[in-house]
Parts: structure tokens; C-alpha cells; sequence
């Protein structure tokens, strides 16, 4: 009587079925029990007919990606991306370039924006656009 060969790993009996030619889906780990010894082999599954139930995915369906869009760096900075609330802030500093941070904590306030980046903002600005020093009193 031949004894199944045994292996002290079940990824060794796995990587032996594989070896021997069994499609890794296909491959059963059988245990083996005597007294404290555990040992594993391995037999070939049945294959079955795919059916229409068994098509189903549990995964999520991927979302479709966004189109990317190009922002201007200039100065090592990036301007934002258009649609946030610094994209906002840097859209008042378009039509406002000499705005001091007094007056951007005023404006931040006023329209609901977060006051210190808000100012933060403002600096970014200042430095993509090459505006250095301080600017004059009026």
C-alpha cells in the first residue's frame, strides 16, 4: 500500500500540487493528524462549469477618473485647482494683488473662509506671483 506523500508546511503541499501540474484554484490542502504530528497533502479539486450565480464580485465597481487637470506652477509654486476654498481665495487676489494680511483676515472672515489659511494663501500668492517686499501704506 502506497502512503501519500505529507508535507510539515501547507504551503509546501501547495507548491508540490502546483509543481505536479494542478492549477493553483484547484488545489485542496488535506491535514493529517497522528498523535501531536500534523502533517499536509494536497488532491485535486473537481472543476466545475462556471454558472451565471457564480460570476458575481463583491468588490466595488471603480470609479471613473477624474480628467487632470494642468495647474501653472510658476516661482516653485502651484496655483490651485480650480472649485476649492484656496482656488477662492486666490480668485480674490486676482482682482486685489496689493491686499495686506490685515485686510485678507477682514475678507476671510467675511465670506466664512478659514482666517489663517486664508493668510497662508495670500503668501503662496505673493510668492507665484513674484510680488517680494512689503507693500506700501495707502
Amino acid at each position: 500500500m502506497m502512503k501519500a506523500k505529507t508535507y510539515t508546511k501547507r504551503t509546501n503541499a501547495r507548491r508540490a500540487a502546483i509543481q505536479a501540474g494542478i492549477p493553483d484554484e484547484l488545489v485542496e490542502i488535506t491535514v493529517h493528524k497522528s498523535g501531536d504530528e500534523v502533517r499536509f497533502g494536497w488532491k485535486a479539486k473537481e472543476e466545475t462549469a462556471p454558472t451565471a450565480e457564480a460570476e458575481v464580485t463583491t468588490s466595488k465597481p471603480k470609479k471613473e477618473m477624474k480628467p487632470k487637470v494642468e495647474r501653472v506652477q510658476q516661482n516653485g509654486v502651484k496655483r490651485p485647482a480650480p472649485g476649492g476654498l484656496c482656488a477662492a481665495v486666490w480668485e480674490y487676489l486676482d482682482d486685489n494683488p496689493d491686499t495686506t494680511a490685515k485686510q485678507i483676515r477682514e475678507v476671510a472672515a467675511a465670506k466664512g473662509w478659514n482666517v489663517n489659511n486664508a493668510v497662508c494663501e495670500l503668501y503662496q500668492f505673493r510668492k507665484f506671483a513674484g510680488i517680494s517686499g512689503r507693500v506700501k501704506a495707502s
